[in-house]
């Protein structure tokens, strides 16, 4: 995963948040954490987490996407996830 993808991945992610939480874009940190820095609820999170795993086509179970509580923890997801996934199809 290059540099160009993190930060592509890193800008959709800080995008599912603006759409769920209304919060500007500039106003979402790399590393904010969802719940202190930005001040979101339990069912927020939840839709953050849900969109996150639907925008990139992960299929994660509801209990690895619980445990996204930052824009960090969400890129960090969203790449190992993929770099797992790209690693199968070049064996496969």
């Amino acid at each position: 995963m290059d540099e160009v993808q993190g930060a592509q991945i890193k800008t959709k992610i800080k995008e599912i948040i603006q759409q769920v939480s209304s919060i500007p874009i500039a106003e979402i940190g790399d590393r904010s954490s969802l719940r202190e820095d930005l001040d979101l609820d339990s069912l927020s999170l939840l839709e953050i987490a849900v969109d996150v795993d639907y925008a990139f086509k992960l299929g994660l179970p509801e209990e690895q996407l619980q445990g996204i509580d930052s824009v960090q923890d969400a890129l960090e997801l969203v790449t190992s996830q993929l770099a797992a996934r790209s690693a199968q199809s070049e064996v496969a």
